[in-house]
């Protein structure tokens, strides 16, 4: 059976990124050429999911759609169909979505926010990595929303970095 995995960099300070969307801090003063795990967690992905502001953003960070060798979601309010990477799905359909897909693929939650906040608030995530930058960048849009519901995780790894970076991997008990 697949899982979801939320797999974020953050702030030390809790943002992932600034209050305008921006993530310019994850890169300041950084280029030690380490990935953080990321390729090997990349490439036991077979699905990414995303909010439609991040999709978009994606385009502006990058001139080549990264994610061209997974199968592709984007959660949209406003879109429809699909586009030449991505198909758009309605957040209704995200629990369907996943009662098909996580039977047998592993499933990358990306982000936004409201994306992350939607799933940690019906705990369809099973495993969180945690990717904390030693930057405190003061105010920005915050990992995790305040939430009614408790959820006990267990840490399954620890990596520290050179340049300060640590991952922190949890599952859901």
């Amino acid at each position: 059976m697949g899982k979801v995995v939320l797999y974020i960099a953050q702030s030390l300070d809790g943002y992932i990124s600034r209050e305008d969307g921006s993530i310019d801090w994850l890169w300041d003063g950084q280029d030690s050429g380490t990935d953080y795990g990321f390729e090997a967690f990349f490439n036991q992905m077979d699905t990414v999911i995303l909010g439609r502001k991040t999709y978009e953003q994606i385009f502006e960070l990058t001139s080549e759609f990264p994610y061209q060798s997974k199968d592709v979601y984007v959660v949209s309010r406003t879109k429809e169909g699909h586009d030449s990477y991505a198909t758009f799905i309605q957040p209704e359909q995200i629990l369907p979505l996943l009662n098909v897909i996580k039977a047998d693929k592993n499933i990358w939650l990306v982000g936004g926010a409201q994306l992350i906040d939607h799933f940690v608030s019906m705990g369809l995530i099973d495993e969180y990595h945690l990717a904390i930058q030693p930057t405190l960048i003061g105010s920005g849009i915050p990992l995790f929303k305040p939430h009614q519901k408790e959820q006990q995780l267990d840490l399954l790894r620890t990596e520290k970095f050179d340049d300060g970076m640590i991952v922190l991997t949890y599952q859901l008990k």
